[in-house]
């Protein structure tokens, strides 16, 4: 059996979608490595549920929009509500992480409450965009990987009550994260943000078809060379790479999940040139598409 491989599932606006735990306890938790991602990579993306990734094994890099930073194992992030980010891992190296994904209404409780109001809105709205955090600094990093630790294991065992005690270990962390970040008149998003999340969302619109960087720029009312300049400061990439990178995620879903053609799943990819997508496609997964087609893949799930 090999190993499993994970994509990012969005909206038609880019926002990630994917149902984490359950209604009554909206949280999941992942225990995965960033190479059984296509491309190896967790894609920009963003979502409204708050995340807390701390990494297992290897070496981890994180792209926000307005900055980036490196991780080592016992280093971790917070993200907040609807951030755009993304996580990439030197290639062939490991990069093993573990990492909560949490409604915010875990920890605020019914709508109108104490908690939503004095707390979870302000800082969902004018709290810091994301943090980091070292495991064993002997000051607050400590305390809160020991806390995610816990709130984990706690998820994932699912013994009778962990909600409570899932939440208790989250609301801490929360309580913590809040003293680090005075909170702000506002927490307006960069412009460069905005727009790449417009074009991304165009992107993901409109990837089956013939796309251009001029089409790609007028949808954000700008101009070529600043979409390049977008993409190449905030994600490290070009548009067409990242147009790539995309139509051979949703191949490889269509390859495991139909019995459609390689050709035919090509061109509904946006890839008018078998060649080219037979190339593409192994340079970002390491096989052509029907050697990934012949595999038997244990999907264990998708998402972040």
């Amino acid at each position: 059996m090999n190993e499993p491989v994970y994509s990012i599932p969005k909206t038609q606006t880019g926002q990630e979608i994917l149902e984490r735990g359950t209604p009554l306890f909206p949280c999941a938790v992942y225990d995965r490595d960033i190479r059984h991602y296509i491309g190896g990579e967790i894609p920009p993306h963003w979502h409204h549920e708050m995340e807390i990734f701390l990494l297992q094994e290897g070496s981890a890099h994180i792209s926000l929009a307005d900055s980036e930073f490196d991780l080592r194992p016992g280093e971790g992030y917070f993200v907040n509500s609807d951030v755009l980010h993304g996580v990439s891992s030197p290639p062939g190296q490991p990069c093993r992480y573990r990492s909560i994904v949490f409604d915010p209404c875990i920890l605020s409780g019914v709508p109108g409450s104490a908690f939503d109001i004095l707390y979870l809105k302000p800082f969902a709205e004018q709290g810091g965009r994301a943090f980091s955090f070292r495991e064993n600094d002997g000051d607050t990093g400590d305390e809160i990987a020991r806390l995610f630790r816990a709130a984990f294991q706690n998820c994932e065992t699912e013994r009778d009550g962990y909600e409570f005690l899932a939440r208790d270990a989250l609301s801490r962390i929360f309580l913590l994260l809040r003293d680090l970040s005075p909170l702000a008149k506002a927490r307006p998003q960069n412009d460069r943000e905005i727009r790449l999340k417009r074009m991304l969302a165009w992107l993901d619109e409109h990837y089956m078809e013939p796309v251009t960087v001029s089409q790609l720029a007028e949808c954000s009312g700008i101009c070529v060379r600043e979409c390049q300049r977008i993409f190449s400061s905030l994600l490290h990439t070009t548009p067409v790479q990242y147009l790539n990178r995309r139509r051979v995620a949703v191949a490889a879903e269509f390859l495991i999940s139909t019995d459609m053609p390689v050709i035919e799943i090509g061109l509904c990819c946006g890839f008018q040139n078998p060649g080219y997508f037979a190339k593409q496609f192994k340079r970002l997964t390491g096989m052509t598409p029907g050697e990934y087609r012949k595999n038997d893949w244990d999907s264990g799930g998708n998402g972040i």
